[in-house]
């Protein structure tokens, strides 16, 4: 819980450093993910008496970078993942939410003055939260790689964008395709 509030602490200090400097932006983005499974995870699952419910959700992020130039740029986030849903024999239904922070090297590639497309890939720092129906349950966490592509439309100081991004998570890969919005500075 004091996570969330020690990232916006940071971003809310550094903003004024990076406004003054020009190129900087924060923005909020909002989409499904997909948690991919792998048929021997799933498997796995079943073998212990448990099933996959669902493995999808809605996710969101909140994000701030600057932009050295017009071809490269560093971000950071906060992204929610949704939940996944498992059925258990013993516990009924049991779910996991994921959440973490990232920093990311961007790189654009600009197709005209107000449309760019980009791919980034960073480090994700990641928590892995589990609850049943009867308590919250023992959870885990660690750090991975993230990676995306997308396209951001620009018409004065806001930015529409669009993206897919893939988060490692152990052995596991989280998918969120969003769409979001930020302000230029």
């Amino acid at each position: 819980m004091k996570k969330p509030f020690l990232f916006f602490g940071i971003i809310a200090v550094l903003t004024p450093a990076i406004a003054s400097a020009g190129g900087g932006y924060l923005g909020a983005s909002y989409g499904q993910v997909e948690y991919n499974l792998s048929s021997t995870e799933i498997a796995g699952l079943n073998a212990i008496g448990r099933s996959v419910l669902d493995d999808s959700d809605q996710g969101f992020k909140v994000f701030g970078g600057y932009r050295y130039n017009k071809n490269i740029a560093v971000e950071v986030s906060y992204a929610n993942l949704g939940d996944l849903e498992v059925s258990d024999i013993s516990l009924g239904g049991v779910r996991s939410e994921t959440s973490g922070y990232s920093l990311s090297a961007v790189g654009l590639l600009p197709v005209t003055e107000q449309i760019d497309l980009f791919a980034k890939a960073g480090a994700f720092i990641w928590s892995v939260d589990g609850y049943s129906n009867a308590a919250r349950m023992r959870g885990n966490d660690g750090s991975d790689m993230t990676y995306g592509i997308g396209t951001a439309y620009t018409f004065g100081l806001v930015t529409l964008r669009a993206e897919v991004e893939r988060f490692e998570i152990g052995s596991n890969n989280i998918d969120m395709v969003s769409a979001g919005l930020s302000l230029n500075f």
